[in-house]
């Protein structure tokens, strides 16, 4: 079996709490925190990690460094936390290896990707990202709240983690089974985002090693508990082990990065959802909403908290609302009625009677909230005079009004005020130009954006070379020692020949 570079291992505890695991979320919440900016960091430099293999063919040794860190800082909160719960020990907030902590992750020294692997990395990842997605996510649990039904996905980590917490809870005991399998599948998980990241170029193999070790047929075994793996020592940190310089700069230009993508993110969306209102303008200003079919068995059929507010400078563009044109057309061979006015007025006169307010509509289907009260015909709605605009018509009624502040219903009846209202509906309003305070929104957020992708960058790279040491020094390959007799026959009297003795390793300083 070969070995894979990407060494994941740990050690469990011999005797772990009964009851810690049920506060663990708590005291994880600040690496929670800390990790959110850390996976921010971590997409972003893979990113540009591609790039340099796509250009250059080589993997810039700090982004290598940062993103192991992250992996590494990651299995060991998982191990504690809620994926195995292999230890009690809190993990150290540290992206470099701690050799005495009971989860570690190694990278042994690799090949560089070829050029052609960021295009293809995420692709040929796709098999097993659908595997450990089905063993996260086998089955759901739907339970009614009331008003909601929630779905809870139920995935072979989830039940085995509380499997494993409610066994320790009462009987002190984790099923060693139960734990091999659990670090085997985050041990799968953790290959394959390495190897995404480009890490290692080696793709991984389709197989849950569980257990605490690596499967090796390395005679000399994988690194033990407290010892640095010899293959991962140029990989994980510098020659003297300690990184060195204050991180508080790199670590404050990451997190004020990974925090100005929230607002960029918030305006460029905003600009784009406003330039694509902008176009959908006709020549007039008025935007137009898709058709929508109505029915009651009620006598009206409305649309209430229409509420129009002059803004502030910021917002005036949004809600300087112009002309409002709704027009209906009767599905039921009745002469249809549409009209506008104050929410107040509309209660009243609908006071006792029963009617369908529309609280949503989606692609195939109006919902309604029923107004408690009595299914009867109310007086003809044409005769009342708190209408701001109405219209009717024999097969279908346009209104047309210029909308002022206030809160408003809309309101679609038969015009004789029977019940069994049919229509198919189309609002449109009118909207100033957009295209200035749109553009605004969307540059501010590409400025922002590349402000914080450019902090992430500094942030993360200096980050990674605190902890990724210079490359080895050429020097004379070590023979190993001889087994057996010397070939030359047997050591005379004397000192022994000069060929029989290794020569001394290679003394390389610490810079």
């Amino acid at each position: 079996m070969n070995r894979y570079p990407l060494r994941v291992e740990a050690r469990r505890d011999e005797t772990l709490s009964r009851w810690l695991w049920l506060v663990k979320w708590v005291l994880l919440l600040p690496h929670y925190i800390v990790l959110a900016v850390l996976w921010v960091g971590f997409v972003v430099l893979t990113l540009c990690a591609y790039l340099a293999v796509l250009v250059t063919g080589r993997y810039p040794a700090a982004i290598r460094a940062y993103d192991l860190g992250v992996l590494r800082w990651s299995w060991r909160v998982t191990y504690y936390g809620y994926q195995a719960l292999g230890t009690d020990r809190y993990p150290p907030f540290t992206l470099a290896d701690v050799p005495d902590y009971p989860a570690r992750l190694e990278l042994a020294e690799t090949a560089p990707p070829p050029r052609w692997l960021p295009l293809v990395a995420w692709l040929l990842a796709v098999p097993h990202v659908l595997l450990l997605a089905a063993l996260g996510g086998a089955a759901t649990w739907t339970f009614d709240t009331g008003d909601t039904t929630t779905s809870v996905p139920l995935g072979l980590v989830t039940v085995g983690v509380l499997i494993a917490g409610l066994s320790l809870l009462f009987t002190a005991r984790y099923p060693r089974g139960l734990y091999d399998l659990l670090v085997g599948v985050t041990r799968w998980s953790l290959r394959v985002t390495a190897y995404v990241a480009l890490l290692t170029p080696r793709y991984p193999p389709f197989r849950l090693d569980q257990g605490d070790r690596e499967p090796d047929d390395d005679p000399t075994g994988p690194a033990r508990a407290g010892e640095p793996h010899p293959t991962a020592q140029a990989v994980a940190a510098r020659p003297d082990g300690a990184p060195r310089g204050s991180a508080a700069g790199a670590v404050s230009a990451l997190v004020a990065g990974a925090v100005l993508l929230a607002p960029a993110a918030g305006f460029g969306a905003a600009g784009i959802a406003l330039l694509a209102l902008d176009g959908m303008r006709d020549s007039s200003g008025y935007v137009t909403s898709p058709v929508v079919q109505t029915t009651s068995s009620t006598a009206a059929i409305t649309a209430e908290g229409i509420t129009i507010e002059g803004g502030d400078f910021w917002a005036r563009n949004l809600s300087d609302v112009g002309g409002v044109r709704i027009t209906t057309a009767s599905t039921t061979g009745k002469p249809v009625f549409v009209g506008i006015a104050r929410q107040g007025d509309v209660e009243s006169w609908l006071s006792g009677t029963a009617r369908d307010t529309i609280v949503g509509v989606s692609d195939d289907a109006v919902r309604y909230d029923r107004t408690a009260g009595a299914v009867r015909a109310v007086p003809a709605p044409a005769e009342q005079t708190f209408w701001l605009a109405s219209s009717t018509g024999a097969d279908n009624a346009t209104l047309q009004w210029q909308a002022t502040d206030g809160n408003y219903t809309v309101v679609l009846a038969n015009s004789d005020g029977t019940v069994n209202v049919g229509t198919r509906v189309r609002a449109s309003a009118q909207i100033p130009d957009l295209t200035a305070f749109g553009g605004g929104l969307l540059a501010a957020g590409i400025v922002l954006a590349v402000l914080g992708l450019g902090l992430i960058v500094l942030g993360g790279v200096a980050l990674g070379r605190r902890h990724s040491g210079p490359p080895a020094a050429a020097g004379p390959p070590v023979e190993p020692p001889q087994n057996g007799p010397p070939q030359n026959g047997p050591p005379q009297n004397g000192p022994p020949a000069p060929q029989y003795l290794p020569p001394p390793p290679a003394v390389v300083a610490a810079p």
